[in-house]
């Protein structure tokens, strides 16, 4: 049996986009056992920071665009306690990232930043949920991986509302080695048989600035 997710996500500064396809290994996805996920991504952003300019004698500030690529080869097991599943997945990730001044930066290339270039290494992924009685769940995912020191997670509740449908609250941290960062917000979801749907929406910042906005949407079918 299969799992083909997909999902976008999307702020002031940067949007990305993901798809991926977990498979299970001689069993079923909703049973325990081996699991191999692949899959990858691709996301724009840009950014700015403070450049002194010696002709000036100021400080000015230079804007730059990025844009973002991934590919994951993952092994994972997935288990099962009572009202908790947990699932499990290590292994390879490669991330390219390609810089590019805005069209009145004075610079080149932003020499500063370490989050540029393209890396490979060790990822690892966490995924959890447990259901509360009868009235909603507990899901905490956190990922991390070698590239670039990315690092993430989230924590959703979520209240059922009755036919397939919730909703609740979730909160993430986020960064890599140039920028951390925070969000959070309220969350819709519909499930059934075959898949589930996912909305969210809230305010994101780190510790410049607060007050940006977030959405984000995903789809997973199973097969």
């Amino acid at each position: 049996m299969f799992e083909l997710s997909a999902g976008a996500d999307g702020q002031a500064s940067s949007w990305s986009t993901y798809s991926g396809l977990t498979a299970a290994i001689l069993g079923d996805n909703r049973e325990n056992g081996y699991r191999l996920r692949i899959g990858g991504g691709f996301g724009r952003y840009r950014y700015t920071r403070p450049f002194f300019d010696e002709a000036s004698h100021r400080h000015l500030w230079t804007e730059f665009f990025g844009e973002q690529t991934w590919a994951d080869i993952l092994v994972g097991y997935q288990w099962s306690f009572g009202a908790t599943t947990i699932k499990a997945f290590t292994g390879q990730t490669e991330e390219h990232h390609r810089l590019s001044p805005g069209p009145d930066t004075p610079l080149d290339a932003d020499s500063e930043n370490a989050i540029q270039g393209r890396k490979r290494g060790l990822k690892v992924v966490l995924e959890t949920w447990t259901r509360l009685a009868d009235w909603g769940f507990f899901q905490v995912d956190a990922n991390w991986s070698e590239p670039f020191e990315v690092f993430g997670g989230r924590i959703r509740l979520g209240y059922f509302v009755g036919r397939g449908w919730s909703a609740g609250l979730e909160s993430a941290a986020f960064g890599n080695l140039a920028h951390e960062g925070a969000r959070s917000g309220i969350f819709g979801r519909y499930d059934w048989s075959g898949g589930e749907i996912s909305i969210s929406a809230g305010v994101d910042g780190d510790h410049e600035r607060i007050g940006s906005g977030y959405a984000s949407a995903g789809v997973t079918v199973r097969f």
